[in-house]
């Protein structure tokens, strides 16, 4: 044999070694229209949602939502150099672990928006304290975050070295679907709490605590008045129209946050199922079901989050300390 026939040889074993060379990883070829798309879309409203967090000064913004749209940017980018290339492993694995794991991002800023609600509607018709849906989700959100990826860092070498990916899978379904878990129950507390305002049933223990403690945090007010004010959605209490817009636009809030996490959630479940059917699965290898139930829900979510956004709803904010 000789040393051409040799050379060809290793390249052919390199290559059969790597599986995601011989065939799209995908099961087809991304389009670029749809790729051109969402990366100009979730560019303009990363665009839309810094100007608002620099006017009305919530910092927040820049550590949930701005990096959830940056990872849908660079994940939508993958899949439009697969478009170009799609043999290249490099784009398959840069789209998987970055729209995986981008989502996540506004999760926070979801829980963060019902803690406003919460302070501008009514301590009284919350089970949890505003500061407490973020120590409990944000935590939750990010052990998610975490076995998501080091599912996907799995993922990643077992496709560069041909090798079986199951359990790398696994791990990051394991993943999904314990941030779906947590999105169903914070689904389940802002449910309660979006009834008990519509219909002004406030928690009769806590109508009597924040009654008699009208400040919700225990702390006492300052002269600047920035400690938590008293219960706002108690209109019953408070003669019925004394605050009525305030309460009107906490409710529109209310609406926003409660229409994003269903574009959340319902990008769960589809992102679940595509990845208990495996790699070879009929959901991750027909396009069309990645770009309506999983790009568009982040559109929607993104859209509704600029729409209701707190800075439009809400008091103007003096400063950036306070979240």
């Amino acid at each position: 044999m000789s040393y051409d026939d040799l050379g060809l040889t290793h390249q052919l074993m390199d290559r059969a070694k790597n599986h995601l060379s011989r065939v799209s990883p995908y099961g087809y070829t991304p389009e670029k229209s749809a790729g051109i798309a969402y990366i100009v879309v979730f560019a303009v409203l990363a665009l839309v949602h810094i100007g608002l967090g620099i006017r009305y000064k919530y910092w927040l913004v820049f550590v949930t939502l701005i990096p959830g749209t940056f990872l849908e940017v660079i994940g939508w980018a993958g899949r439009l150099w697969s478009a170009y290339n799609v043999l290249r492993v490099t784009p398959f694995l840069m789209q998987i672990a970055s729209l995986i794991i981008g989502p996540a991002f506004y999760s926070a800023w979801a829980y963060t928006i019902l803690g406003y609600c919460i302070t501008q509607l009514g301590h009284a018709y919350s089970l949890l304290r505003p500061r407490m849906y973020l120590a409990v989700f944000v935590t939750a959100d990010v052990i998610s975050l975490v076995v998501q990826a080091i599912g996907g860092g799995q993922a990643a070498v077992a496709a560069q070295n041909g090798t079986d990916t199951d359990k790398a899978t696994k791990i990051m379904l394991a993943g999904i679907l314990f941030q779906l878990g947590t999105m169903a129950i914070f689904v389940a507390l802002a449910s309660d709490f979006i009834i008990r305002v519509v219909f002004r049933k406030p928690y009769s223990h806590l109508k009597r605590k924040y009654h008699n403690d009208p400040t919700p945090n225990g702390e006492p007010k300052s002269s600047e008045g920035n400690a938590s004010p008293p219960p706002q959605a108690l209109p019953d209490d408070m003669g019925g129209t004394v605050r009525t817009d305030e309460v009107k636009r906490g409710e529109r809030l209310l609406a926003g946050v409660a229409f994003a996490s269903a574009m959340i959630f319902v990008r769960g479940i589809y992102r679940s199922i595509e990845l208990a059917q495996g790699w070879s699965g009929y959901l991750i290898t027909h396009e069309p079901y990645f770009i309506y139930l999983d790009g568009l829900p982040m559109v929607l979510c993104l859209v509704a989050f600029a729409v209701a956004h707190p800075g439009w709803l809400l008091p103007r904010r003096r400063g950036w300390l306070r979240a």
